[in-house]
């Protein structure tokens, strides 16, 4: 039995999903930002990269897109359930709490270099 057409697209939009984030992660790492997680799991969801700046606690959502930033808000769901994380993220990591915070939204596109394309950072996104 083969998988269901959506279920392959799915998975596939899942592995481009942790590429860039891969990806990401190390453009911001040389831009002297420190990761403290990755695919943060709680209750309210999830979040793509917890990482630290500074004196700066910085929440991202990371997307991939292989046709243009058409589609790069955030709706205002996903940013209540990614504040929310967050807040969870905080009552379980005290040790964070006297950071400022701030919530990012990343955009990779695809390009030629190994899917390598332009990355957009959008810094206090919401």
């Amino acid at each position: 039995m083969t998988a269901k057409p959506n279920h392959q697209h799915r998975q596939l939009a899942e592995k481009r999903g942790r590429f860039a984030e891969f990806k990401v992660r190390w453009f911001l790492w040389f831009k002297g930002y420190r990761l403290i997680a990755r695919r943060w799991r709680c209750a309210a969801g999830e979040i793509d990269l917890i990482l630290r700046h500074r004196n700066r606690l910085i929440f991202a959502e990371v997307k991939y897109r292989q046709h243009g930033m058409t589609d790069q808000i955030l709706s205002q769901r996903q940013q209540q359930r990614i504040t929310k994380a967050a807040s969870l993220f905080l009552a379980k990591n005290p040790t964070f709490t006297t950071f400022d915070c701030q919530f990012d939204f990343i955009i990779m596109q695809a390009g030629q270099n190994f899917g390598f394309g332009k990355i957009t950072h959008i810094h206090n996104a919401w």
